[in-house]
């Protein structure tokens, strides 16, 4: 069970805050239910049911500042490969941007960073369908990097971009 006050990662939502337990009643059944507020959207909430598994696997836990610079310095991270295969590429990532996983969003990242500056040093363009999914990725990370280590969402982007160039 979450704590009241914790601060979580919601899904596709971001970071929220754990503000309460609640029963509530549905049709006939009563159930418990976190109150989630996400950080970034004070006054909206999210009801999640505490007895509902898959609901409650999308919370997890912000990762400590040591965690997630050990994730972004990851031979994994470092060492993602780039998927040649257009169609390949999309399928992949998409499954990467659904699962949460941060570590391999972390590396789908640093992916895309580096075919970014190639295709640009080469006088191509980036695809805008990756330019995409490195903004639906991106999106993801910033609310729990911005929380972590104290940032504003503005200049998480650059922060990790240089942490991911740091480790080369």
């Amino acid at each position: 069970m979450y704590e009241i006050g914790k601060r979580v990662l919601y899904g596709i939502h971001g970071v929220c805050r754990i503000t309460g337990v609640e029963s509530m009643r549905f049709g006939k059944a009563r159930a418990k239910y976190y109150v989630l507020e996400p950080v970034e959207q004070p006054g909206a909430k999210f009801y999640v049911p505490v007895e509902n598994e898959t609901a409650v696997a999308k919370l997890r836990p912000l990762l400590p500042r040591e965690e997630l610079l050990a994730l972004l310095h990851s031979e994994e991270v470092r060492n993602y490969p780039w998927i040649a295969d257009e169609n390949q590429r999309k399928l992949r990532f998409r499954e990467l941007i659904n699962s949460g996983d941060r570590e391999a969003l972390m590396g789908m990242i640093g992916a895309l960073l580096r075919h970014k500056k190639a295709q640009l040093a080469a006088g191509r363009k980036f695809h805008q369908s990756d330019e995409n999914f490195l903004t639906d990725a991106q999106k993801l990370l910033n609310a729990e990097f911005a929380q972590v280590f104290s940032l504003e969402p503005k200049d998480v982007n650059a922060f990790i971009q240089k942490e991911l160039e740091n480790t080369h």
